[in-house]
């Protein structure tokens, strides 16, 4: 599959407080709409299963900051085996961009713990690429991160931006479907991450909506939180 820049997005990530995030999603509010996954008053819970090599390849290049990178997980919501994806998140630089396909709760529970044949029975590149880096590469759950996400979007320049608290993650358990009790704070709750993504610009009447320089951009991996802290 050609690596094209024009499948890339912009991803800005910022630390922000829970103050300057109530101020902001006020903000939003009037101007942007909650995403499709938004339930009452534009929160939900994501769990993502992280997967890395024994070598853990995927941590060791998101701390060393490698121009271009990747990294597997699978996701759900709400704690439900309702709708779950297989997805492979690249990076270069500061441009990301997420591929994914849906998978059933059979096909999560074979991969997670067998050889993940079921994943070749799908009309999908990503599902066999995964297929391969579970058996030939190596790939193995490695934790589960869990937090709470309000996010909104806007058509122009496919602007999204999330706010995701309460941080947690699991280097024993990883099976997202269990009990999420033993799950620790990996990012403290006195902070937010904020994360702002666009196709080729940010419209200013957003722009103008974002705290200002004085908040610094940071790299804000979920992953290397949860696999740093617990």
């Amino acid at each position: 599959m050609q690596d094209s820049s024009q499948d890339y997005r912009h991803e800005l990530k910022y630390f922000i407080t829970p103050v300057q995030a109530t101020e902001l999603t006020a903000r939003l509010c009037q101007v942007m709409k909650f995403d499709r996954y938004s339930v009452e008053r534009g929160n939900y819970l994501i769990s993502s299963v992280y997967f890395d090599t024994p070598e853990n390849r995927s941590l060791a290049g998101t701390e060393a900051g490698l121009l271009k990178r990747k990294k597997y997980r699978i996701r759900a919501y709400n704690h439900s085996d309702s709708f779950i994806s297989l997805e492979r998140k690249t990076k270069r630089g500061t441009l990301g961009k997420k591929e994914s396909v849906r998978i059933t709760r059979r096909i999560y529970d074979d991969i997670m713990y067998r050889r993940g044949e079921s994943l070749l029975t799908l009309d999908s590149d990503l599902a066999h690429e995964f297929y391969h880096m579970l058996n030939v590469e190596g790939y193995r759950p490695k934790t589960v991160v869990e937090y709470n996400r309000r996010a909104f979007v806007a058509d122009a320049s496919n602007v999204r931006i999330t706010l995701d608290s309460n941080i947690k993650g699991s280097g024993a358990g990883v099976d997202m479907f269990v009990d999420s009790g033993s799950l620790v704070y990996t990012v403290p709750p006195c902070w937010v991450v904020l994360e702002v993504k666009y196709d080729h610009f940010l419209p200013d009447y957003i722009r103008n909506l974002l705290p200002d320089d004085s908040v610094m951009q940071s790299a804000c991996s979920k992953y290397v939180f949860g696999r740093t802290f617990t």
